[in-house]
């Protein structure tokens, strides 16, 4: 037999043992994370600057994990596999225009991955609301309602502060009369027990749960790189603004800096 036909049986053979060592390798290096993204959130629906920033983070399998930045260790613990939120604080983070580093670690038995998580505030100064000293301003609104041409409703809206609160109550009798005003020949008030009137809410009360929970539950998770939101704060003169922030997230490989 010569030397040529040998190599062609062990052909296959040479082949499998390539494959099992190139699927070894690649089992030794799967990744733990699959993707980490911005959720958005009804705080970014606010005047105040959020106070936190919600990321979401799919994992392929139960790890442990570590955020950090360079004041120290933030937070850390168990993600399951699937999707996880994890919040960053965000307290200070949107007093100027800048970049924020993370680094976010996640265990699985002798495996260690790291990603660096970049998120980037960026502030337009939108329009001035009240300056440094000046008296607040009084705001009146007028509410309409017109079916037609035809005006059904009109109310005017003011300021809370300059709506009284005070209540000018009638002086007293000096006689504590439980009933009120009921006499004797007024018609009986139609009452309810309760115990159904708290049957009722509560029954009222487990339908709009599982419904919201169904509806939570059925709607997809977002996934965002940017995310905008608009607050009011002051400057550092002590004018009041009106601002609107961009949220940008970036992801990148602790190891070879590759960005996602």
């Amino acid at each position: 037999m010569c030397l040529s036909s040998m190599n062609k049986k062990n052909l296959p053979i040479l082949f499998l043992v390539l494959s099992l060592f190139v699927l070894g390798k690649a089992e030794d290096t799967d990744h733990i994370v699959s993707d980490i993204f911005l959720i958005d959130n009804e705080m970014y629906n606010r005047h105040t600057p959020p106070g936190k920033i919600i990321i979401g983070i799919n994992v392929l399998s139960d790890a442990l994990y570590k955020l950090s930045s360079q004041e120290g260790i933030i937070k850390g613990g168990l993600l399951q596999r699937g999707f996880n939120s994890l919040d960053i604080p965000a307290q200070r983070l949107f007093d100027r225009t800048d970049s924020h580093l993370y680094v976010l670690e996640f265990k699985k038995d002798n495996s260690l991955e790291k990603k660096e998580i970049i998120i980037e505030i960026r502030l337009l100064p939108i329009y001035i609301v009240q300056k440094q000293g000046e008296a607040e301003k009084k705001h009146e609104f007028t509410l309409s309602l017109f079916i037609g041409d035809r005006l059904i409703y009109a109310s005017k809206k003011f300021s809370l502060h300059d709506i009284s609160f005070k209540l000018d109550l009638p002086p007293s009798e000096g006689r504590y009369n439980p009933f009120g005003l009921i006499k004797g020949t007024q018609k009986p008030i139609n009452t309810v027990s309760i115990l159904d009137a708290v049957a009722g809410i509560y029954q009222l009360a487990k339908y709009l749960t599982s419904k919201k929970e169904k509806d939570e539950k059925d709607k997809a998770i977002e996934k965002k790189r940017q995310i905008e939101t608009a607050f009011i704060k002051r400057n550092v003169t002590g004018d009041l603004w009106e601002w609107k922030a961009l949220i940008s997230l970036k992801i990148k490989d602790a190891q070879d800096g590759k960005k996602q």
